[in-house]
């Protein structure tokens, strides 16, 4: 009789293990598909944010509230990716200054006289940069962090706006803000 109480509670004993065992496993992977779901939603929105800025007039409606939105998608990602995906807010701040300065050069070029074809022709690198853009966030998204790509990326939307200021006798955006400094 002891012996068989014995081999019942060591049974037992191996159920409770292996029950623990499998809802460990089950609340990992509910853990991992929680913050997928999450990051999933934060590459959404920024793709939202983007879309709105293609076929966007910035000289016939304000560009400040889509712009915002985009900053702020961007730093959700951002936040939510984390140290994990060194390199990407260097990039999508540079991306944003880029569609900023975009911006300005189509409110800047037109006039109330232009012909719907002046029109397009000026709205056009903002709404190839808005498509671009798109295009690697979808491809980012698939194929995960790149740092190197990363920095290809944003060198290459930095030397864009460097060029356009440039261009256009604008004065070159501030590379950061001075007055804010990163927590010791």
């Amino acid at each position: 009789m002891d012996i068989a109480a014995l081999i019942i509670s060591g049974l037992s004993l191996v159920v409770a293990g292996i029950g623990t065992y499998w809802s460990n496993r089950r609340s990992k992977e509910a853990l991992a598909e929680s913050r997928r779901a999450a990051a999933d939603a934060h590459w959404s929105a920024l793709q939202e944010a983007v879309q709105r800025l293609i076929g966007f007039d910035p000289s016939a409606e304000p560009i400040r509230d889509r712009l915002t939105n985009l900053r702020i998608a961007m730093l959700a990602l951002v936040d939510e990716l984390g140290d994990e995906w060194e390199g990407l807010d260097v990039w999508l701040d540079a991306e944003r200054a880029l569609g900023a300065t975009y911006g300005r050069r189509v409110m800047e070029q037109a006039r109330p006289t232009d012909t719907i074809e002046r029109r397009l022709d000026n709205l056009d690198p903002l709404m190839t940069w808005a498509q671009a853009l798109s295009h690697n966030l979808r491809r980012l998204k698939v194929t995960g962090h790149d740092a190197s790509a990363l920095n290809k990326l944003a060198d290459h939307a930095q030397g864009l706006v460097a060029s356009i200021h440039e261009r256009h006798g604008w004065e070159q955006p501030a590379p950061a803000n001075s007055r804010i400094r990163p927590l010791d």
